[in-house]
């Protein structure tokens, strides 16, 4: 079941669905509690460690050469220690961890696939992660301590679990049928890392310069598949929005499409790190692959806030300002908020797309059409909005 509203608990602390207790009714003190708890703890870590994980491409590009990539992985590695830290705590301690999506978290990290042989995933993964940072630390500052061969060892080790988070992400696809954004989170920094130490390999630097035809396509197919996904919701939500409210089956539609956008962004990004490692003294000079690396970035970050954030409770978002209903009220300081993200999500989408297709323009001048464009994208979906609300004030 979609959990699309907020975790509300009785006075016995029992947890209860929402649409039973919330829906139709005030919102209880300790509800309110509970929401203004898990969103400033569980989410804002969760956004943080996905910055911090990705943030170390910019070290790549700054410094495009070896120790560049070292410090990209270093990061990586730290967000996912903090995502297998943050999951042990919570089961140390007997914590939900509510997932706000609609899927059970507690479901896959207490499931069968939750340990390998006998060994919890999450001991495991600070194990994997500590060993992860800890040797690009001392190959960054003391290289000479480590020997070839282990290097050589430490890319199959990141190789190793890069199919290990590829079997996981299948088992929460098609055997649990249920997705936990923090094991999602760990999965990609995993296959960051892996693809990331193929940078220190130089056969594999210049197979990788080679196979261009091979990137390229996979670059356009996540294109495809994100732009027609993300264009689509669009469309999709001005329809659903015609009666000024969003019910269930269409939260679930808006849903399905979220995913292509996913499945399509982690294409990109794919092919996006190929081509830098290939060819990294050129791109880190190049004005369109960098901005459009900002802009898929930024498409990363918010449409992570639409899913996360603002589609658990795009139901109880009031767009109708004539029906009263004070359990649906507080959620009204929302409305702006998600309006503002899905244009900015959607804009930084097509500016990255014509990034394809760009001049060699300099940074700063991109970057500067970059923030025209989501600015006259934010004041157009402002607009919208006070449109429908006009509409209904007639």
């Amino acid at each position: 079941m979609i959990h699309y509203l907020y975790i509300c608990r009785g006075s016995s602390g029992v947890e209860q669905e929402p649409e039973e207790l919330c829906v139709g009714g005030s919102i209880p003190p300790r509800g309110k509690t509970i929401l203004m708890r898990f969103v400033q703890a569980n989410i804002f870590l969760y956004f943080f460690l996905l910055a911090l994980g990705i943030s170390g491409f910019f070290f790549a590009v700054i410094w495009p050469q070896v120790i560049g990539f070292y410090a990209f992985i270093a990061f990586a590695a730290i967000g996912g220690f903090g995502v297998s830290l943050y999951i042990y705590h919570t089961k140390k301690h007997r914590k939900e961890l509510v997932c706000p999506i609609g899927s059970d978290c507690n479901a896959v990290i207490n499931s069968r696939y939750s340990k390998f042989l006998g060994i919890p995933l999450e001991y495991l993964g600070m194990f994997y992660y500590a060993l992860i940072f800890s040797s690009y630390i001392i190959l960054i500052f003391a290289p000479y301590i480590l020997s070839e061969l282990f290097l050589y060892g430490l890319i199959i080790f990141t190789a190793g679990a890069f199919l290990f988070s590829l079997y996981l992400l299948f088992a929460q696809a098609f055997i649990l049928q249920q997705w936990c954004i923090w094991c999602i989170l760990s999965a990609t920094l995993s296959i960051v890392i892996f693809i990331i130490s193929l940078a220190n390999i130089d056969f594999a630097i210049s197979l990788l310069a080679e196979i261009t035809i091979v990137t390229s396509a996979i670059h356009s197919f996540g294109f495809a598949l994100g732009i027609g996904a993300v264009t689509s919701a669009l469309l999709l939500f001005s329809k659903f929005l015609r009666d000024l409210d969003i019910n269930k089956n269409e939260l679930q539609t808006l849903k399905i499409i979220s995913e292509l956008i996913w499945l399509g962004l982690a294409f990109i990004f794919i092919s996006q790190f190929i081509a830098f490692i290939g060819n990294a003294n050129i791109l880190a000079r190049s004005g369109p692959f960098l901005a459009q690396t900002v802009a898929l970035f930024v498409v990363a970050i918010s449409s992570a806030v639409l899913m996360i954030i603002f589609a658990p409770f795009l139901m109880a978002i009031p767009f109708n300002e004539k029906i009263n209903n004070n359990s649906h009220s507080s959620f009204r300081s929302l409305r702006k908020p998600l309006f503002l993200t899905g244009a900015i999500s959607f804009s930084s989408w097509y500016f990255a797309f014509i990034m394809n297709y760009s001049q060699k323009f300099s940074l700063i001048i991109l970057l500067l059409a970059y923030i025209a464009v989501i600015v006259i994208a934010i004041a157009t979906a402002f607009f919208w909005e006070k449109r429908i609300i006009s509409k209904v004030a007639k």
